[in-house]
């Protein structure tokens, strides 16, 4: 294995092809809510309408959405093309976390930058935000160059070429996604605590202007963003829980999923026992990392730490501590990971560490790519089933104002479809209004309850059904969509 294992550039290529090949393995999956919304965004808006109308009632930077949109363009909108772009950047973190590793090794080690991205491309956890048809990937994707580039500038700061994509980087880094910032810190500690060099900070100040000049553009879109995310807490405060806030039980979701993966069973004791059991080696291979480390290691270490600690501390106010928005650091995690099983000299234990960890990457996606409940909501399924089977005069509901975009994204317009809440949250006299009138001349309601117990936990819509003479007749379940309630009118039963 060690032999395999110190072949380095002629490894890397194999490594790349196996990371593409699990992130292509269960691509076709339905899209879930926040994926159609952007997926939406993608076909119905142009470049500029992203920019000027959708992107407000978004809370994210608009580069990712621009990036779809020009992607779908060229090849279409079914399920693998527009996640295609996330396993595009998904590979491309692999690839410059093996050259961040190689820039970090001292000569005549070169295992380090294979274990690095041999554990990074099976990573659970990485690969299933490498199919998803959001930002985090991407985001993780110039994190992971800016920081190779940064590196690059430390080592040698006349590189104009450097600069320049450091620069870049962080740009495209800020505007892919607003969480990851949290990380530009990290590069003004470094600089300002290790490098004395006034020329050096006077280049590094004047790499940033690229993102002072578009973030003064963009500060009146993100006012506007902002305004809405604080009416969307006060109007639905229940949404602190969905978004994350900075609690224990998030802080350990960060663990938990970073070690093994997106997955949760349903058997509490064998996920919990699992998770323990995949912690022991990587929490040895952290130790040993910190206990044996240079300074490049202690900065990988501030990639990890310090945007962590300032997105918990900030969700003390605006909820962002959830563990898919830290997909960015997720580089930094295997590189100490992997520097920690680098430095051990007893060959045995190494090995165990290395094939520990790598084990539990593999049983995490197994377990992924064949349990349909540790995939994506159903909605391509469920909205084809109720079109399947919906008369004519019949309706689907939703607990919104509108329809959920991934049942819009897949609907044929087959049968006549609604949200019937007056707004997120629901007003009982308005909704219960809304609900009659859209019911008064159906024999059949397909219900969706998705989100129900954020936008109408007084129940006021399913009340309303019954006091009109409906009864609930079957109820039908799709993974991640949950409940569909079929009523019918009492008297046709």
């Amino acid at each position: 294995m060690v032999k395999w294992l110190i072949r380095g550039d002629k490894t890397i290529f194999f490594i790349l092809l196996l990371g593409l090949i699990l992130r292509l393995v269960a691509i076709n999956q339905s899209l879930w809510l926040d994926e159609a919304i952007g997926a939406i965004a993608a076909r119905d808006f142009t470049f500029s309408g992203i920019l000027t109308d959708f992107i407000k009632a978004d809370n994210h930077s608009p580069l990712y959405y621009l990036t779809l949109k020009a992607w779908t363009n060229i090849f279409g909108y079914s399920e693998v093309s527009i996640r295609f772009p996330s396993v595009i950047f998904g590979i491309l973190t692999i690839y410059f976390a093996y050259r961040i590793a190689k820039l970090i090794i001292p000569s005549g080690k070169a295992s380090f930058p294979i274990i690095t991205s041999l554990l990074l491309s099976m990573s659970s956890f990485h690969i299933y935000y490498s199919q998803e048809a959001r930002m985090y990937s991407m985001a993780a994707f110039f994190a992971t160059t800016a920081f190779y580039y940064f590196f690059q500038l430390l080592n040698n700061e006349a590189r104009r070429k450097d600069w320049v994509l450091f620069s870049v980087s962080i740009t495209a880094l800020a505007f892919t996604d607003y969480v990851p910032v949290f990380l530009l810190p990290v590069f003004w500690i470094i600089v300002f605590k290790k490098r004395k060099d006034i020329n050096f900070r006077k280049l590094f100040l004047l790499a940033h202007a690229l993102l002072v000049v578009l973030g003064i553009l963009w500060l009146p879109t993100f006012i506007v963003q902002a305004e809405r995310g604080n009416w969307l807490l006060q109007t639905w405060p229940a949404w602190k829980n969905v978004a994350g806030g900075a609690t224990l039980k998030q802080l350990l979701l960060v663990w938990m999923k970073f070690v093994f993966g997106r997955i949760s069973l349903s058997n509490r004791l064998l996920y919990y026992s699992l998770v323990v059991m995949t912690s022991i080696p990587v929490f040895l291979s952290l130790i040993n990392s910190w206990k044996d480390r240079n300074k490049n290691v202690v900065r990988v270490w501030l990639w990890l730490i310090i945007p962590l600690l300032l997105g918990f501390l900030v969700s003390f106010n605006f909820p962002a501590f959830i563990y898919f928005r830290f997909v960015y650091v997720v580089p930094a995690f295997y590189l100490l990971i992997s520097w920690g099983i680098e430095k051990i000299k007893n060959i045995r234990v190494k090995r165990v560490l290395f094939l520990g960890i790598l084990t539990s990457n593999i049983l995490s996606w197994f377990i992924y790519i064949t349990n349909v409940n540790q995939q994506r909501e159903q909605w391509r399924e469920a909205t084809m089933f109720v079109e399947k089977n919906a008369k004519s005069d019949e309706i689907v509901i939703f607990e919104f104002p509108e329809p959920f975009a991934p049942y819009r994204w897949y609907s044929k317009n087959l049968v006549q479809v609604k949200g019937i809440t007056n707004s997120i949250s629901v007003d009982p006299e308005k909704t219960s209004e809304i609900t009659s009138k859209a019911i008064e001349t159906k024999s059949g309601i397909y219900y969706f309850e998705y989100l129900r117990e954020l936008s109408d936990p007084k129940d006021i819509v399913r009340k309303t059904l019954v006091e009109k003479g409906f009864i609930k007749k079957d109820v039908y379940n799709f993974q991640g969509v949950g409940f569909i309630e079929y009523y019918v009118k009492g008297e046709s039963l």
